[in-house]
């Protein structure tokens, strides 16, 4: 079992005749020696050159428990250290943990998506509005703390602008675990279960009842009302740029935007393969998929290839305006909330309802993981995405 004391070492006498105190950590037959700026004298000494227990209890006792609470602390792991590990833990003065510095350094060295740094980034300074403040200790981040920041993140967004209205539940769900995030990482650079070196011991959000958020309203549109965007009238350039990249979106298994922008570039291609911009970095074969380019599609294929790049700058600028001209023929068509998002959900709802692929087979045609022991095993067909896709178009060719 381990032991702290306070002590001199005879042989470090001074020349003015006094020793630096020094803390002795005695584990397994072995004691370490930490220095400490206390100085004793020989009046400060017993018969036996041993620190008077007086001089302790006026200089050292606080020290001593404190030491003592922190091997109490790593229970059991204690007994299976050594007397230098445990030096280690008990001298450690590390580097001053701050949750906002840890976050700025994290964000400079991202390397995933753009939008989820973003997203990150918007989450964070709205911690620091909740505390007021540039700095944060991990320590101080407890499921008092969590359950207030969440009812601040409900209140109107701006008091000013009433109009704005709150954040949805999704959103405050989303800054929550954004937040959650960030501290498991900090607990990951700073806790070492290894040699019991733990110094974010507590983990808040265990206790956090989180808010649930509504369910969102059903974006999937019927064979229909898809014919009825593919068929409808327009007149405005960009209205039309919209319904076009939507049926393309549509046409090639629910393809997001992103990835059109990015990869549309080749007129005479037969197929669109590309990695999925939104997962390509959390995914082992890095989201690659292979599309076919049916008939339906090869007159917006040769189109809107190049076109998109030189159009628009970024995929934001691309957005704003899917966006807007969706929204203005959903109005149109009396199709509440009709989004870009839509033909993918769209695609898969038929796909598995009037079509009756599998879900596995679906999942494929979206370009969604799996991760599966068997799924090690199986190559990549994509002549099973392109039965799916050809299933889901005939229900538009009648």
């Amino acid at each position: 079992m381990a032991s702290i004391s306070a002590t001199i070492l005879k042989h470090h006498k001074k020349q003015n005749g006094s020793w630096n105190v020094k803390i002795r950590i005695s584990q397994k037959g072995r004691s370490v020696y930490n220095d400490t700026s206390i100085v004793a004298t020989k009046e400060d000494l017993d018969t036996k050159l041993r620190l008077k227990k007086i001089f302790i209890d006026r200089y050292l006792s606080v020290e001593l428990n404190r030491l003592r609470e922190i091997i109490n602390s790593l229970g059991i792991r204690a007994d299976s250290m050594n007397a230098d590990q445990l030096k280690a833990v008990l001298t450690e003065k590390g580097e001053e943990m701050d949750f906002f510095y840890f976050f700025d350094e994290y964000a400079e060295k991202f390397s995933g998506r753009v939008n989820t740094i973003i997203k990150r980034k918007s989450s964070v300074a709205r911690l620091k509005e909740f505390i007021g403040s540039s700095t944060l200790s991990p320590l101080d981040i407890k499921s008092k703390f969590l359950t207030d920041f969440q009812e601040f993140l409900k209140v109107p967004i701006r008091r000013d602008a009433v109009a704005r209205g709150s954040r949805s539940n999704r959103t405050v769900l989303n800054i929550i675990i954004d937040i959650q995030v960030i501290f498991n990482l900090m607990r990951d650079r700073y806790n070492d279960e290894d040699t019991g070196q733990i110094r974010i011991p507590n983990d808040p959000f265990r206790k956090l009842i989180k808010v649930i958020p509504k369910q969102s309203r059903n974006k999937n549109l019927s064979v229909e009302q898809i014919k009825a965007i593919r068929d409808l009238e327009l007149t405005t350039e960009s209205d039309i740029i919209s319904r076009d990249l939507f049926m393309l979106s549509f046409y090639l298994c629910g393809i997001n935007s992103v990835d059109l922008m990015q990869t549309l570039t080749d007129e005479n291609a037969l197929r669109l393969n590309y990695n999925r911009t939104k997962t390509s970095g959390s995914r082992s074969d890095n989201a690659f998929i292979s599309i076919n380019i049916p008939p339906e599609a090869r007159n917006l294929v040769v189109k809107y290839a190049g076109l998109l790049q030189r159009r628009y700058k970024t995929v934001k600028t691309l957005n704003n305006r899917l966006s807007d001209s969706l929204s203005s023929i959903g109005e149109k068509l009396d199709i509440v909330s009709l989004t870009f998002y839509s033909a993918r959900h769209s695609f898969a709802s038929l796909a598995r309802n009037e079509c009756r692929f599998s879900k596995d087979d679906v999942a494929a045609a979206l370009n969604h993981s799996s991760s599966t022991v068997t799924d090690t095993y199986i190559a990549k067909d994509w002549s099973i995405i392109d039965d799916v896709q050809n299933g889901v178009l005939e229900l538009l060719r009648d």
